[in-house]
């Protein structure tokens, strides 16, 4: 995984995440796109209720919803 490539966010969250979740964001950028990895392998360690939070703020940032 490279950090350039990855978007401020996704950096941010990168950085956070346990070096367990930082291993399974990189296993996932084997078959995603970088951000996407890091996203899903954020999710994964995200109680449900801050999951359901974060996907309206991804919502609200990528769509506008």
């Amino acid at each position: 995984m490279n950090p350039e490539e990855l978007s401020f966010e996704a950096l941010s969250l990168f950085n956070a995440l346990s070096s367990d979740g930082q291993r399974q964001a990189c296993h996932l950028a084997e078959s995603l796109p970088e951000d996407e990895a890091v996203y899903l392998a954020a999710m994964r360690s995200m109680p449900k209720a801050k999951r359901r939070q974060f996907l309206f703020s991804l919502s609200k940032k990528r769509w506008g919803l």
